[in-house]
């Protein structure tokens, strides 16, 4: 059905009856994997009515009846709505309006889908295989548990209880108010759980099963658990460190107390997304809560503290306040994907971590943003089928770069006030985007909505392209002018304009802001004062607005000054390289523009301008790939590498910065791609040795199994995959599955294909690891693309039709071909696969493959001449 369909069709429920409360009840069977089920829900009716209209899906309901207050029983008619997952129950008379109580059984099936209410499978530390049970209601499929009004704005409070066999822990949003033995089953019991604040049903949560856990209690005397696998319970110290400063934190920050007196964090065998902010039960896949203190690599330390300042700040904004509907997701994820950065670098400023935000969430929208397939922050929302397309790049990294910018404009005493006043305003309640621009403003007398909307309300981003004008004695004029920048350097037809705010600094003083104007028009005149014909002059400080520059040549030859000797800020070496890249993409310049720039970079010393300089040259060598000169390009990346090699080399140094740890093994594996022989030797010598017990440091193990298995055998594949079934942690797990496929051997790559999907070696949430390791190489992606052209209706009905996960094999297994028969043939393949929710992914893929051969028709002759010096 095409999205134009499914828009017209879909209506939200009537406010004419809504919920007040739910008493619900739930019992599991988690050796049948079937649940039962009752629910009495408080209602109100606003007008008179005959019929209340609610969702349920792939759940049987009987048994629905009405009591007024006056205590009449009226006995409902049951009608389900597969299609539109609705439950309609008819009453043989009309309700008035009053109060009154709505009363059902039901039962359903616990699935192995990771959506709703369904199954985790676990091993005991002895050995035994179990089975638990764990809740995903977002964005809607509460339905799937239990009849609810399923949509963001019909707040309610919840009674839950849960009758479960007694050697499982029940865990739910509230703390334990009562537990007592089953009377129908004594090897049963009853858990009752205290009311919850009001709050929406997609943040309602329950999980059975067996854990342990570690406990403290933050500054505010907030009890705080985290919840691991049985006999693993210190992998959960280092998020319960993290937890109990961020949580006093946000308090601090939003002068609003936490409202619920538990907040506990609970790592889930089986999951499909990174975690989910449920009120007061946080759950999370395995890899983003625990931290093994031995065996867990700096980078998922860090990862793991992200995670978990990113679901805290949900416990306010979020799940206080929440959005009216799921246009405004973006505003719940943007704010929540910012602040995570602002608690994270107050816990650990060892991280440097506003600089990693350039790289890891700014400069990340920038490449689907300019995208002609691309969407605006804020997109109607129908269906909620079409929710699970905008979890993505756009709504968390954009919207947390517009919440940056914004942040900046205004000034962080305003931003605190304004955020203060509409999180009380809205608390308990729904809310839209307007109302945070309105408090805002309010608070920092700027114009804020006026400011905002170019950014949120239209897609895409600007090009400011800087001309020097002239020189008169210590003046320089510069014309700036404004367009939307397209990936493919084709030209705007819509001619969109923004309010961007400009910022200007120069080498007289390159620690501050010589000039800030807010551009409201498609071009302006700047005069700058005190500045020499040969001082360098460069646009955006920090790269906090939202827009690439693109200099004149001479303009941008003055910059390799002050990226050589770091006089410009990490944030600003790192966003020229990466604009630079994106104009040679578009075809505002050549290549080799891009790589001689980079030779500027060979002294660099910051570990995210190395992050992202490797991820240009990796984009650069996947284009390079498909021509005959690659292993001259090899040459150019081990000469541009070799000065940060031999200042890291393989082994860490006694209390090491966090920053080296984490860079050590990005250089290895380029160094070890790119064919040093020393580099390869000393990866084989220690991964036999790491294979025989003398262990790899967790660091550089990512790096050393990738170059071992590039140039292994079927021998070395054999050692993976045995290393692979022995590990327990799935940190470790995931570096192996990556690195099973960076092999350079067609039947070898075949063979991990069939090892990761065949049988149950990988679990469902992790096969796409595997997956994206096999297209790691030209050859892989051919391999893979024929695969899931094979398996693709396996898939589907493997994870669900409207499972994310579909969108994560077209994004990242099918972007990296360069020609254009490729590209067609994947849009006339998924054309008649008919898989909706994978629609905006293939356009953008078809997109990216469209630019990807024009740029070679472009410029690979320059290059390859450019590369015949190495």
């Amino acid at each position: 059905m095409g999205d134009q369909e499914t828009k017209k069709l879909f209506e939200r429920l009537s406010q004419t009856v809504v919920p007040t409360h739910y008493d619900l009840t739930i019992q599991p069977y988690v050796d049948t994997f079937k649940f039962n089920g009752e629910v009495t829900i408080h209602i109100q009716v606003r007008e008179p009515t005959d019929t209340v209209i609610l969702y349920a899906a792939d759940l049987q309901v009987d048994n629905a009846k009405i009591v007024s207050k006056s205590k009449d029983e009226l006995n409902g008619k049951i009608e389900l709505d597969e299609e539109n997952e609705r439950l309609k129950i008819s009453f043989d008379k009309k309700l008035e309006k009053n109060d009154y109580q709505l009363s059902m059984k039901f039962a359903g099936d616990i699935t192995n889908r990771m959506v709703g209410f369904y199954r985790n499978q676990y091993t005991t530390p002895d050995g035994t295989v179990r089975y638990g049970a764990s809740t995903q209601f977002e964005p809607a499929d509460c339905r799937r548990a239990f009849p609810c009004w399923d949509e963001p704005n019909f707040k309610a409070t919840f009674d839950i209880t849960l009758i479960t066999p007694k050697d499982l822990r029940a865990i739910s949003n509230m703390p334990i108010k009562s537990e007592n033995e089953f009377a129908e089953n004594k090897e049963w019991k009853v858990t009752k759980f205290d009311r919850t604040p009001i709050m929406s049903t997609y943040l309602v949560a329950f999980v059975i099963g067996e854990y342990d856990y570690v406990e403290t209690k933050d500054s505010n005397g907030v009890s705080m658990r985290v919840y691991t696998p049985l006999g693993k319970k210190e992998h959960g110290n280092f998020a319960l460190e993290t937890a109990s400063k961020v949580l006093p934190f946000y308090a601090e920050y939003f002068k609003i107390k936490y409202p619920i007196a538990k907040a506990d964090q609970i790592a889930i065998p089986d999951f499909a997304m990174g975690a989910m902010e449920n009120w007061g039960v946080i759950t999370y896949r395995e890899t983003a809560l625990l931290i093994d203190p031995k065996l867990s690599a700096m980078s998922a330390r860090q990862r793991v503290a992200i995670v978990v300042a990113h679901e805290l700040a949900h416990q306010w904004f979020g799940n206080l306040v929440t959005m009216d509907w799921w246009t405004d997701l973006w505003l719940n994820e943007g704010f929540a994907s910012w602040i995570e950065y602002l608690a994270v670098d107050k816990c650990y400023p060892e991280f440097d971590i506003w600089t990693q935000f350039v790289a890891d969430a700014f400069s990340e929208f920038l490449t689907p943003d300019a995208l002609k397939s691309s969407h605006p922050i804020e997109i109607p929302i129908g269906h909620p089928a079409e929710i699970d397309e905008i979890f993505d790049a756009i709504s968390y990294h954009k919207g947390s770069s517009v919440i940056r910018m914004l942040h900046d404009y205004i000034g962080d005493d305003a931003f605190r006030k304004g955020l203060h006043t509409y999180l009380t305003e809205y608390s308990y309640k729904n809310t839209i985007t307007l109302n945070l621009w309105s408090h805002l403003a309010k608070a920092s007398g700027k114009p804020v909505a006026d400011v905002m909307s170019t950014w949120t309300l239209q897609m895409g981003y600007p090009l400011v392209t800087v001309h020097e004008e002239q020189q008169a004695n210590k003046t320089r004029t510069i014309k700036l002018t404004q367009q939307r920048f397209i990936a493919d350097g084709s030209s705007d037809d819509d001619n969109l304009q923004w309010k961007i705010p400009i910022t200007i600094f120069t080498k007289s003083n390159p620690k501050s802001i010589a000039k800030q104007i807010l551009m409201d028009k498609p071009e302006m005149t700047v005069t700058l004062e005190n500045i020499s014909e040969d001082d360098w002059i460069k646009l955006n400080y920090n790269s906090i607005g939202l827009y690439r520059v693109k200099y004149e040549p001479k303009t941008l030859a003055r910059l390799n000054e002050p990226i050589a000797n770091k006089t410009l800020s990490p944030q600003d070496r790192l966003m020229v390289q990466n604009d630079v890249a994106a104009l040679c993409n578009a075809g505002h310049q050549s290549f080799v523009d891009c790589l001689k720039l980079l030779l500027s970079y060979k002294d660099e010393d910051n570990f995210t301008v190395w992050k992202s300089i490797a991820s240009t040259i990796g984009d650069l060598s996947s284009l390079i790939e498909y021509t005959e000169y690659f292993n001259q390009y090899k040459k150019y990346r081990l000469n541009l590498f070799s000065s940060i090699q031999k200042k890291l080399g393989w082994n860490a140094t006694a209390n090491e910065d966090p920053l080296v740890a984490m860079l050590r093994p990005i250089i290895l594996t380029i160094r070890g791609k790119s064919g040093d022989q020393e580099v390869i030797d000393e990866a084989n010598k220690r991964f036999q040795q790491h294979v025989n017990g003398n262990l790899i440091d967790p660091n550089i193990r990512g790096a050393v199994y990738n170059i071992a298995s590039r140039y292994g055998n079927e021998n070395t594949q054999e050692q993976l995959r045995k290393l692979y079934k022995e590990a327990v942690m799935n940190e470790e797990k995931n570096r192996l599955l990556n690195a099973m496929g960076q092999s350079s051997n067609p039947a070898i790559i075949e063979s991990t294909l069939q090892f990761v999907f065949e049988g149950d070696n990988v679990r469902m949430q992790d096969i796409y690891v595997g997956v994206i390791g096999c297209v790691s190489s030209r050859i892989g992606r051919d391999i893979v693309w024929k695969f899931l052209q094979n398996k693709w209706t396996t898939i589907v009905e493997r994870y669900g039709e409207k499972s994310s996960f579909l969108t994560t094999f077209v994004e990242c297994c099918l972007s990296g071909f360069v020609d254009d028969k490729t590209a067609s043939e994947i849009q006339s393949f998924f054309d008649s696969a008919n898989t909706p929710i994978v629609t905006r992914a293939v356009k953008q893929v078809v997109e990216t493959i469209q630019m990807r051969s024009k740029v070679l028709k472009r410029d690979s002759k320059a290059i390859e001449e450019y590369l015949s010096q190495y």
